[in-house]
């Protein structure tokens, strides 16, 4: 054989080694890529479980927040001060000289209403219904309540930042008009029990009067005339007047008695001479025939 041939030879023995060596080796590392990709396949899997799952919270969160803010609408944050504790009027002043509601015409604001919130002292970060306001006629920086405010409710009123907003949720407004209603209501009943109270009071005084008046009747006031000519029913009462009339009436059935018991004694002193006077008589002689 050429030399050649022999170097050709051992060249392709070679090359034959060498090829299954690197088909080997390649083997190896497609088998790992393999279990790589595997891995990799089963991460993405969950990955994309948790990503859908991530991407439906994320819509319903929004949802819920467009419908939050669809409800809850723009909010102004002023400083107000009770003006009138009476009506309860506010004074309301936005920071750089804004006008509450914004840009709005006069007939929009005459008909624009505010729901008032104001810090909630017992939570630091809630805050508490105060009421609806709309402004008071020609004004922007003045708010009525639209319904009047109960006793002492303009008391529980803060001067501070509240919070004026435009718009609240639907169930909101239900419930805060339940509520409301409900307060007028307590607020009725509370004021005919009032009034009930009042009348028991003028009726038990007016009993108490009549009480001391037939008392002092009955046993005498301390400011009653003492003249001896008056009787004593007027000068010492009723029962003093009976217990005379009833010691002058026994004291009549005394001397009734006693007359009684004279007349009796009388008349039979008097059927003893009747009977004297008929012995007497048969004792004179009889007239001769």
């Amino acid at each position: 054989m050429h030399k050649s041939g022999v170097i050709l030879v051992w060249f392709v023995a070679i090359a034959t080694v060498g090829a299954v060596l690197l088909t080997s080796k390649m083997l190896d590392v497609r088998g790992s890529w393999l279990k790589v990709v595997e891995k990799n396949k089963t991460q993405i899997q969950k990955n994309s479980a948790e990503i859908e799952a991530r991407e439906k919270e994320r819509q319903q969160l929004l949802s819920e927040l467009t419908r939050t803010m669809l409800g809850w609408d723009r909010y102004w944050d002023a400083e107000v001060s009770v003006e009138n504790a009476q009506t309860g009027v506010v004074r309301v002043r936005l920071n750089n000289n804004q006008a509450l509601g914004g840009d709005m015409s006069a007939e929009a604001a005459a008909t624009q209403v505010f729901y008032a919130f104001q810090p909630d002292p017992a939570n630091p970060n809630g805050s508490r219904f105060v009421g609806t306001f709309r402004f008071v006629p020609n004004t922007r920086d003045a708010l009525v309540p639209v319904n009047p405010p109960l006793p002492g409710e303009v008391a529980t009123w803060k001067n501070g930042v509240w919070r004026l907003r435009e718009l609240v949720p639907l169930n909101y407004i239900n419930t805060l008009r339940n509520l409301r209603d409900e307060l007028v209501q307590s607020e009725e009943q509370f004021q005919l029990k009032q009034d009930r109270l009042e009348d028991l009071n003028r009726l038990l005084a007016a009993a108490k009067e009549r009480l001391e008046t037939r008392v002092s009747e009955l046993l005498g006031s301390e400011t009653a005339p003492q003249d001896e000519v008056l009787p004593v029913e007027v000068r010492k009462g009723l029962v003093a007047g009976l217990e005379v009339e009833e010691q002058e009436r026994n004291q009549e059935f005394v001397e009734t008695d006693q007359l009684r018991r004279d007349l009796i004694t009388i008349y039979q002193k008097q059927l003893e001479l009747i009977d004297e006077v008929s012995k007497l008589s048969n004792q004179l002689p009889k007239p001769k025939s």
